[in-house]
């Protein structure tokens, strides 16, 4: 009997530890269950996002790309346009994609772009001026028509014609002060001071030429904007070409002498020495 009662308890035991076990599983796999459910709804909360946030940086990256190409533009608009000394900006090439060809140009000093309405005005300035100054040379002594040297009493009346336009004159074949030469002494002045200034002065050649200097100062460098003109056997004007070169470094003395040297073509562009230097008695 007692053995009987021993074994029908270890069965109740082993009854009790089975359903246990069952139960057990039961919740392991409810467990289970719902974390699958729960992990099967994720991938798309994740894709979904994703795609938000390809959106965004899609977003992102167009912005970016349209203030790039606003950026790139205005670097365009810059870099075709610099400043040439005469007080305002203005294209240097027509072709845009020039810049680094610009810049070489620049650098040079000489043989710089030239703006049309500039020249157009000095050409035209200095044909009025050739114009007033025809009835002095008219009747001059000019000896020998193939190479006319003025006397210098008709130079003097030249000079004195110029000057009662309110303007710089100076005769280039004479080391002699300059006809109003307050106005330049006040320009060079300012350009001490790094004062931004321009001024035209008028120079007179031995032949009865002229040429119109274009001073400006730009704050940091001087140039200076030329055109001449002669009389040909006809007695008619003739300009020269335009020219527009930078002053490499000029000096202004208190004794009135203004001295520099102009930016001029070197080796090996060119075989032989260009002297650029000039001076002049203000």
């Amino acid at each position: 009997m007692r053995v009987m009662r021993n074994k029908n308890d270890w069965m109740q035991k082993k009854s009790i530890i089975i359903i246990l076990v069952v139960l057990l599983l039961v919740a392991i796999l409810a467990v289970a269950a719902e974390l699958g459910m729960k992990s099967g709804g994720r991938p798309n909360k994740i894709i979904e996002k994703i795609t938000d946030g390809n959106e965004d940086n899609s977003n992102s990256d167009s912005n970016n790309m349209k203030e790039k190409d606003s950026e790139k533009e205005f670097e365009d608009d810059t870099n075709s346009e610099l400043n040439t000394g005469y007080g305002y900006e203005m294209d240097v090439f027509s072709d845009k994609n020039n810049s680094t060809e610009e810049k070489t140009v620049y650098e040079k000093g000489y043989d710089l772009p030239v703006d049309k309405q500039e020249d157009k005005t000095a050409k035209k300035e200095l044909h009025e001026m050739m114009q007033a100054v025809w009835p002095i040379y008219d009747k001059s002594e000019k000896g020998d028509t193939s190479n006319v040297v003025l006397p210098s009493k008709t130079i003097k009346k030249i000079l004195d014609k110029i000057e009662r336009c309110s303007v710089p004159a100076f005769f280039s074949g004479r080391e002699e002060h300059m006809r109003n030469a307050d106005k330049f002494d006040g320009f060079l002045k300012n350009a001490q001071k790094g004062e931004k200034d321009s001024i035209i002065v008028y120079e007179v050649h031995e032949d009865g030429g002229v040429g119109r200097n274009k001073y400006i100062f730009d704050g940091q460098n001087m140039y200076v904007l030329y055109v001449g003109s002669v009389w040909n056997n006809d007695e008619d004007v003739i300009s020269i070409d335009t020219t527009y070169t930078r002053i490499k470094e000029w000096n202004y003395t208190k004794d009135g002498w203004f001295t520099g040297e102009f930016c001029v073509p070197e080796p090996p562009e060119r075989s032989e020495t260009v002297d650029g230097r000039f001076r002049i008695l203000v």
